[in-house]
């Protein structure tokens, strides 16, 4: 489905999701800093009750030049309900680490997650992320090679719980 930068997809109240669209969120906090990834729309939640809820993430790790200590960088990818930080949902999305003067380099990916959680209509959803460790470069990148999104499928009735 089509729609503008800011805009969501909504399918008869059972289905949302964020459009497609190009951006660079880079993470330049503390190691395990989180932070919501402002670029990507907020999802809400059209009606209340269990939702199946996922999200891809494309993460980017560069580190300089090697050097004498330890270097490491990542991404990891979380999800926000209502501005809040929600636990079980992180996932790791890339991890590059170099050791000292090591050419040798080891590199993790983690491309999404989903989950049942239960929502009232109007719940906000939104992208978090954090970098691992402080050395070189951390993003989160979306464009024509790797999206980024969030979607929602209603799969029961309010007052029912994720089994």
């Amino acid at each position: 489905m089509a729609g503008t930068a800011a805009s969501l997809n909504q399918v008869d109240g059972a289905w949302a999701q964020t459009d497609p669209i190009d951006f660079l969120h880079s993470l330049t906090g503390a190691s395990r800093a989180w932070e919501v990834v402002t670029e990507l729309p907020t999802l809400t939640i059209p009606r209340a009750g269990v939702w199946e809820v996922a999200y891809q993430v494309r993460g980017v790790a560069q580190l300089p030049a090697p050097g004498a200590a330890n270097i490491d960088t990542g991404v990891v990818a979380s999800l926000y309900k209502n501005g809040v930080f929600v636990p079980g949902t992180e996932a790791l999305v890339i991890y590059h680490n170099e050791a000292s003067l090591d050419q040798g380099k080891q590199i993790q990916a983690t491309a999404c997650r989903q989950g049942l959680h239960q929502f009232a209509a109007g719940d906000t959803v939104r992208l978090g992320a954090c970098r691992l460790g402080t050395s070189g470069v951390a993003a989160v990148v979306s464009n024509g090679d790797g999206r980024i999104s969030i979607t929602a499928h209603w799969v029961a009735p309010e007052g029912d719980t994720p089994a």
